[in-house]
């Protein structure tokens, strides 16, 4: 009997084990694949690459998404300014 009580004592532990491993392998895929792919993706026109686990933001919807006028030209990003604040009157 003692050797039987040994085994599934074992056993128990191995799965313990496993599922130890598991655990620390899913929280890892969240922390650094999830999260960093949501965020990427929530950026507009951004591209996710899986293989190099890279986001690729173009220039210009970055200079679009913080409300800035891009010209794909001379791929400037520029501050849309308002006339009638520098001159003043009202339109």
């Amino acid at each position: 009997m003692r050797r039987a009580e040994r085994r599934v004592l074992i056993i128990k532990l191995a799965f313990v084990a496993v599922f130890a491993v598991l655990c620390a392998g899913i929280w890892w895929h969240q922390l650094n694949v999830v999260k960093p792919r949501n965020a990427c993706l929530s950026h507009p026109g951004a591209q996710w690459f899986s293989k190099t686990g890279t986001c690729k933001i173009p220039p210009g919807s970055a200079c679009e998404a913080g409300g800035n006028w891009w010209d794909p030209v001379t791929k400037t990003c520029a501050h849309v300014v308002y006339i009638p604040d520098l001159t003043g009157k009202k339109p």
